[in-house]
């Protein structure tokens, strides 16, 4: 009997000795094993998603589910067409895809893989098949800014809308010179001259006696959802009674010999004559209403631009109706109405600044831009677009 305690007990104490000692396994390990450096990730799904108001032009998301023992590095894909395409790189964080390298209107297949930080690949896995997107399209809407508005003479006819000489041109040529040539995009024109924050939503006559539709049922029809939309719209001082205000102001620096009778005359005017105050509410509630409803139907890049300062400008040859001794009080009455039509902006909407350095028409087109101002004006609008 005590032979057998004495073999015993050693036996107990070493069987205690080795359950208590970290390390040793029994049964399943007591942590994960190291990922496998030969592991290949693995695609459960991909899909590619239509381009949304965030994308640059010719982006699209990707979402992807994938898998792998340690960590998904990044991931790529391919365009395949008539022939199998160039790999491309995808980030994990955010994936994206670029239809830069193919074209519009025509039909592919998009296959993505994972790559793991080892450098594993998953399987190629189709993603989406289809019809690619057509071209960007620009729409610019709004007010004889945008336009294009020109008249010449006083007893002669104005040109309510010139696509052409529109800032809109010089914007769309700007866009196009970053893109692919088959991606150039397409440029349309709804602005007419008259147009005010209201009429954006009800539609209305322009000063040449044609009738125009809402602009934002228009721009909701134009802007494709499968597609990437560029809109930017110039809308709000015709709201309030501006253009008699300028008209007053320039007759009375007309018959004013002094820059205090000239400033006396801009006071007056843009203090007291200038119905902003009293049109500010409207202005905010109708531009809310314009950009809730185009970020609601359409997934367009939204722009709202403002003013520029027309001090300084000559309406002839030697005559500037309106001095630089105006400049504080123009500045002030023009900040007024941008910060109604910002009141009514979300944050869908990005808000361009024009350069008060802005060419205008003379004669009957004064104070509306002409060419070079025009261009001046789109190239503000592209700068913004790039960002």
């Amino acid at each position: 009997m005590v032979e057998r305690l004495r073999i015993l007990l050693p036996l107990a104490l070493l069987s205690a000795f080795l359950f208590a000692v970290p390390g040793v396994a029994q049964g399943s390990p007591s942590r994960d094993l190291p990922p496998d450096p030969n592991y290949r990730p693995k695609i459960n799904s991909a899909h590619l998603s239509n381009p949304q108001r965030h994308n640059a032009l010719l982006e699209a998301d990707l979402v992807i589910d994938a898998v792998d023992d340690d960590a998904v590095d990044r991931y790529e894909y391919r365009w395949n067409g008539t022939a199998i395409g160039q790999t491309l790189p995808a980030s994990v964080e955010s994936p994206t895809v670029s239809y830069a390298s193919i074209r519009p209107d025509s039909s592919y297949e998009l296959e993505v893989r994972a790559i793991d930080v080892h450098g594993n690949a998953s399987d190629w896995f189709a993603a989406w098949s289809g019809v690619t997107p057509g071209a960007p399209r620009v729409i610019v809407a709004g007010d004889s800014i945008a336009s294009g508005y020109t008249r010449q003479w006083f007893t002669g006819d104005s040109v309510c809308t010139d696509s052409a000489l529109s800032y809109g041109n010089e914007l769309t040529a700007v866009v196009a010179a970053d893109l692919p040539v088959a991606w150039a995009p397409d440029y349309i024109n709804i602005a007419w001259a008259g147009a005010g924050a209201g009429e954006m939503l009800s539609g209305g006559p322009d000063s040449c006696g044609t009738t125009h539709e809402a602009q934002v049922d228009q721009i909701e029809d134009l802007a494709d959802d499968e597609s990437w939309s560029i809109v930017v719209i110039t809308a709000g001082i015709n709201s309030t009674n501006w253009t008699d205000v300028i008209v007053d102001l320039t007759k009375d620096t007309a018959f004013s010999f002094t820059e205090a009778g000239d400033r006396a005359a801009c006071d007056l005017a843009l203090h007291d004559k200038w119905n902003i105050g009293a049109r500010s509410a409207s202005i905010t509630q109708n531009t809310r209403s314009t950009v809730d409803a185009l970020s609601t139907s359409t997934n367009a890049q939204l722009f709202w631009t403002g003013y520029y300062d027309i001090t300084g400008t000559e309406l002839a040859p030697f005559w500037t109706p309106i001095g630089n001794e105006c400049h504080a009080e123009m500045a002030e009455a023009i900040e007024g109405l941008h910060s109604a039509l910002q009141a009514g902006l979300s944050s869908d909407v990005t808000w361009v600044e024009i350069d008060d350095d802005v060419a205008t028409q003379s004669w009957a087109g004064w104070p509306h831009p002409n060419e070079q101002g025009h261009i001046t004006i789109g190239r503000a609008v592209a700068e913004a677009v790039a960002e």
